[in-house]
């Protein structure tokens, strides 16, 4: 039997191989006292604050699957400038994504969608560490690196180009070990949250919807009616947290991606493409 048949309903294609059989269940049994200790007191506040943040986390997965996509696209293009840009962003949203999965990251009242770079950079790899201290160390570097880049030709605009640039790195593994951490976190919260935490206080309130889909930002307001009519779907029929991978439903990601498709009619030749194109990261429904 595999290390992926013991414990998880996910088949998860790096993440595991991170560290020994042994110091996975190790992390396992840890990360199950600390969701615990919220689970043996699942309030309906908690409630919907964890399934805002899972609901959070596979939006981040989705960004990220779409900036790679954009990515591939600038790149046949020419579009150098671009790359960057799509690179860190799509690396940043998968570490904002992990970091809202964690137990140690507070609320905030919904500050914990704002987290700055640095500290998404800090705490995502600091996470990831306890499995594996060279690895995470690596990806911490590359994602700095990724981070300088994209600062470099905004605010700097190198007169070489992209030849100031570096690309001898594998950003999939990156992308990849950030989103399958989160879905690991989610699963273990998952099963706390079936063991411990009592159905009657399943519910999603207003005020944690509202965190994730009613944006301020410099002075202007911004209300995502995506996000209400996807969390209004969550409110009614998913009610509490599940692992990422069971969170997601078809509706949502062909909804979010396709979202990003250009306009055909208008001539606008960028797409997403089908489902098959939006594997590259996480196992996408």
């Amino acid at each position: 039997m595999s290390r992926k048949d013991q414990v998880w309903n996910y088949d998860y294609r790096r993440f595991l191989d991170l560290c020994s059989t042994a110091d996975i269940q190790e992390q396992r049994a840890r990360m199950l006292e600390q969701y615990a200790k919220l689970t043996k007191q699942w309030t309906v506040e908690v409630n919907s604050e964890w399934t805002c943040r899972l609901y959070f986390a596979t939006k981040m997965i989705l960004n990220a699957t779409v900036l790679l996509n954009s990515k591939a696209f600038a790149t046949n293009l020419g579009m150098r400038t671009a790359n960057p840009y799509f690179e860190y962003y799509a690396a940043f949203s998968l570490m904002r994504g992990l970091v809202s999965t964690l137990p140690t990251e507070s609320w905030q009242c919904g500050r914990i969608f704002e987290i700055s770079h640095s500290k998404a950079i800090n705490v995502a790899f600091d996470w990831l560490a306890k499995f594996n201290r060279v690895k995470a160390f690596e990806l911490k570097k590359l994602s700095m690196q990724l981070k300088a880049q994209r600062e470099l030709v905004a605010y700097r605009a190198p007169a070489s180009g992209a030849r100031s640039l570096g690309d001898n790195y594998d950003l999939e593994e990156l992308l990849v070990l950030l989103a399958e951490a989160a879905q690991f976190n989610s699963e273990i919260l998952e099963q706390s949250v079936e063991k411990n935490a009592n159905p009657l206080v399943f519910e999603v309130l207003q005020e944690h919807i509202s965190a994730v889909a009613d944006v301020s930002i410099e002075g202007y307001q911004f209300i995502d009616r995506e996000d209400l009519h996807r969390l209004d779907y969550v409110r009614r029929k998913i009610r509490r947290p599940y692992s990422l991978a069971l969170f997601m439903t078809e509706g949502q990601t062909e909804d979010f991606i396709g979202s990003w498709d250009g306009d055909e009619d208008a001539g606008e030749v960028f797409s997403n493409g089908s489902p098959s194109n939006w594997q590259a990261i996480f196992d996408i429904p």
